[in-house]
């Protein structure tokens, strides 16, 4: 079963030109560049694990100093990944940018944070990483990569799904996401306000004895 995936570089995203300072200025940061790209509206704002977080500290001190950002952190919006799973199709689209924090050596991002990241890049959505330390550091240049798993794992471990990764080739707030990672339609499902995940590339139709079948597995390329 092919499915449209969300790795194409040629994206919805467009590179960022930030407009030149004042000589008495200082040029503005990748704060200030995303806060002018997202221009207002509601920013939905995650931590790279999805479950309680001290990561949240930091987000809530950025949303009691920038009251000028309309930061949504996903854990008020969404009560449970169930909730999320029902919900997220129908509202992905009222975000203007989507902005991750993560732990400072601690890249790695649970699958349904990734799948907002990913659906809000094919809307064209500015997207931002923060990695919180003693500071926090931003990175407007980055992408997210598989934590470790082959391509022909069935159902990796969604809560250890993919990891952050520095870039220096990718347009700004325009990250790029290993194809393996996502499909461009959803992934999950909700039942009984269970959520749950399925490979779409691990489904194929094939033809074997005059007679299409459907082989479920890995299939190299080719």
């Amino acid at each position: 079963m092919n499915r449209k995936n969300l790795a194409d570089p040629e994206s919805a995203c467009k590179p960022v030109q930030p407009g030149q300072a004042a000589a008495s200025e200082r040029a503005p940061g990748a704060l200030e560049r995303f806060a002018k790209l997202a221009g207002g509206g509601p920013v939905l704002m995650t931590t790279a694990r999805f479950g309680r977080s001290p990561v949240r500290n930091a987000a809530y001190r950025l949303r009691a100093r920038r009251p000028d950002f309309h930061l949504k952190p996903s854990w008020r919006l969404f009560a449970s990944l169930g909730d999320w799973g029902k919900r997220w199709v129908a509202e992905q689209d009222a975000f203007a940018a989507g902005l991750i924090l993560s732990a400072a050596g601690d890249p790695v991002v649970e699958r349904a944070v990734g799948r907002c990241l990913a659906d809000l890049a094919k809307l064209g959505r500015p997207l931002l990483w923060g990695v919180v330390g003693h500071r926090t550091r931003w990175q407007p240049r980055f992408a997210l990569t598989p934590n470790g798993w082959a391509p022909e794992e069935i159902l990796p471990d969604p809560f250890e799904y993919a990891r952050l990764v520095v870039t220096s080739d990718t347009p700004e707030f325009c990250p790029r996401f290993d194809p393996i990672l996502y499909s461009g339609e959803p992934d999950f499902s909700v039942s009984d306000s269970y959520l749950s995940w399925w490979e779409a590339r691990h489904f194929h139709w094939v033809t074997r004895d005059g007679k299409r079948v459907l082989h479920i597995g890995y299939m190299a390329d080719g």
